[in-house]
């Protein structure tokens, strides 16, 4: 079965596989950071090293962005795209 572009009727078509996983993974460091920086700026209030207010604001902020992250796995998308009119289409 030829695949043909739809837009320039050509058969050089290839198959394009595109993961989408990258993007929870910084999103997950980013939570852990920001966390650890509120965890040192309130041991900073306080009578605690900020070091163990930073260790802890990571560790809270991966474990809640563990937890309200969507665990669904990622999906690769698929998709043609012509060599000819370098478009895309499904």
């Amino acid at each position: 079965m030829r695949i043909t572009c739809p837009h320039c009727y050509s058969e050089q078509v290839i198959r394009v596989i595109q993961n989408t996983d990258s993007q929870g993974i910084n999103q997950s460091i980013a939570s852990s950071v920001s966390f650890a920086t509120v965890g040192t700026a309130l041991c900073k209030a306080l009578p605690v090293s900020p070091l163990v207010g930073g260790l802890a604001g990571a560790v809270v902020g991966g474990l809640l962005s563990s937890v309200f992250s969507s665990s669904a796995p990622a999906v690769p998308q698929n998709y043609f795209q012509c060599q000819s009119c370098g478009l895309g289409f499904h």
